[in-house]
């Protein structure tokens, strides 16, 4: 296996790795996340942070794209481009209405996105490490902006 996740069968499919399996890869998420937070709490102002994290998560809506074009289907780059092309106008939005709930509910969507993704769910053929990876970072930087630390 090429480390992309593929369709199993059935049985194959109940012997996956359970969630706390991919716990290094969330623990990863987890710090990246609190990086993200700690460099926003650096920006001179609100309007800094906001556009900094906007950035982000503008940023990290393309990264399935990327796996889309890697997994070569039409269909599936189709929808991580549409994805992507949400991801960024939700960015935008946020940043040009100041809008800190609009930014946190993104980065939690996109958390959402992943887990769709995870363990060859979704509709691109993405490396098994990546959902749970981001979603942890997501779930941290969603709930920093949201709580309003981050921003």
């Amino acid at each position: 296996m090429s480390g992309f996740a593929a369709t199993q069968p059935d049985a194959e499919a109940a012997a996956r790795r359970p969630l706390r399996t991919h716990l290094p890869e969330m623990v990863v998420g987890l710090v990246a996340g609190l990086v993200a937070v700690a460099t926003a709490l650096f920006a001179t102002s609100a309007d800094d942070a906001r556009l900094m994290l906007g950035t982000l998560l503008a940023g990290i809506g393309f990264v399935y794209l990327g796996f889309s074009i890697a997994d070569g289907r039409r269909s599936a780059i189709v929808i991580q481009a549409i994805s992507a092309l949400v991801f960024l106008w939700v960015a935008q939005i946020a940043i040009r209405e100041d809008s800190n709930l609009l930014l946190g509910l993104g980065f939690l969507a996109h958390g959402a996105w992943d887990a769709l993704h995870h363990e060859g769910h979704g509709w691109t053929k993405v490396r098994t490490y990546y959902p749970p990876f981001c979603a942890a970072a997501d779930v941290v930087i969603g709930a920093a902006i949201l709580s309003g630390i981050a921003v």
